[in-house]
């Protein structure tokens, strides 16, 4: 039964009104009469707009419906240009969605290419090219693996390639280790790794000092001790040998017991670490002032890494010491003090091997336990006349000869 149906209109006629009715009353049914029919005119123009919008709704509807089959058509087209896409990209087919924002992956960079020209980066390189190619193309074959890493060579490296590429792809005779990646893997380390890594480590760790910042020194001081066999309080006691006198100074001062059992390689790293940044900073902060020296009496004052320091008052005569770089102390006696072309005092030391050497007060520090130089043996000069003086003598020639002889104990 459709709406039109159920709409039944009142008659306003269906409303009598008798002459012998009151005025009053004749009018209020007169005005009833009205009423009913403006409601009767309304309703079928209500009607009539609903038919009208009933109808748009319906093409509204098949608008629709043709849009989701549209839309439904363009997801198959962009799932399939997916696979086409991860196809050629060696991605996994059918796993995106119609968004496509199940296929992507992260964009990684490009491994650094390997030119042979440094063996210490093969394994780097290994790591960064399989890690690129997992992530990146985990479905990818064999062939375009191993064609990704050869084009991921260059110099040296590649020169090396060139004679099996040429054998395998010119002259079709099919090299089994450019199609197998374990096989490449191997005849690349076989050609680029280092051989006695561990020996090499070894030798480096025994004489690896702190020369740079102490970041740089903890990085090689745990690549070079790797596989070598160290307990940690060995490690420790190794590291803060090749420590720089600057840090183990700061440690000191800070009455830091690095031999302590509570103390590991990790804790005194840390501790040096935290060092050397507030080196850096103080540095930073004061970068541009001079420290001066006294240049009449010797004295030298410094605000330094180890706070206000006034250091001792050095005049000539004084038993000074340093510290060499071999860690030893070297001893002396300062034999005089000068200036330099800038003007500042140095102090020249007379040490006691019978060196003599200009030094600066920064570098000595005064001997609370003087040793007295080794005396020097005096150059024997009981030596007698050459043969040849013998020969030129002239007058009294006999005299000399008799001399000469006496003393070798011979006879003429």
């Amino acid at each position: 039964m459709s709406s039109q149906n159920l709409f039944v209109t009142v008659d306003p006629d269906s409303v009598s009104i008798a002459p012998s009715l009151p005025a009053e009353v004749s009018q209020t049914l007169t005005a009833l009469k009205t009423l009913i029919m403006a409601v009767n005119h309304n309703l079928q123009v209500a009607i009539g707009q609903i038919h009208n919008n009933t109808a748009d709704l319906a093409t509204a509807n098949n608008s629709l419906q043709n849009h989701d089959g549209g839309i439904t058509q363009m997801e198959g087209q962009v799932k399939a240009l997916e696979n086409i896409i991860s196809a050629l990209a060696g991605a996994p087919q059918g796993s995106g969605s119609g968004s496509g924002s199940g296929s992507r992956r992260p964009k990684l960079n490009l491994p650094e290419k390997f030119d042979g020209s440094n063996k210490d980066k093969a394994v780097s390189f290994r790591v960064a090219v399989s890690h690129y190619l997992r992530v990146s193309y985990p479905q990818a074959s064999v062939e375009e693996q191993i064609a990704f890493i050869i084009s991921c060579l260059e110099g040296k490296a590649h020169e090396w390639l060139e004679p099996y590429l040429e054998e395998d792809v010119v002259n079709n005779h099919p090299v089994a280790w450019l199609h197998s990646i374990n096989g490449f893997w191997l005849q690349f380390n076989a050609r680029w790794n280092v051989q006695n890594k561990t020996e090499n480590y070894r030798a480096k760790f025994k004489t690896l000092k702190q020369t740079k910042s102490v970041q740089d020194y903890y990085k090689d001081f745990q690549t070079y001790s790797q596989n070598l066999g160290y307990n940690d309080i060995s490690l420790r006691d190794f590291f803060y040998d090749g420590l720089s006198l600057k840090i183990k100074e700061m440690l000191m001062a800070q009455d830091y017991d690095h031999n302590a059992s509570n103390v590991s390689l990790e804790n005194l790293a840390d501790k040096a670490l935290k060092i050397d940044q507030r080196l850096e900073q103080f540095q930073a902060q004061h970068k541009g002032q001079t420290n001066s020296s006294g240049s009449k009496s010797g004295t030298t004052s410094s605000t330094g890494a180890l706070g206000n320091v006034t250091r001792d008052k050095l005049t000539v005569g004084d038993k000074v010491y340093m510290i060499g770089p071999d860690g030893k102390a070297r001893k002396g006696t300062i034999s005089k003090i000068g200036k330099n072309a800038k003007g500042m005092s140095i102090p020249t030391v007379k040490w006691n091997d019978g060196t003599v050497v200009e030094s600066s007060f920064k570098s000595l520090k005064k001997d609370s336990h003087p040793v007295d130089p080794s005396p020097v043996q005096p150059k024997s000069s009981n030596s007698g006349p050459s043969p040849m003086d013998l020969d030129s003598a002239g007058k009294g020639k006999k005299t000399y000869c008799m001399l000469y002889l006496w003393r070798k104990g011979t006879l003429c």
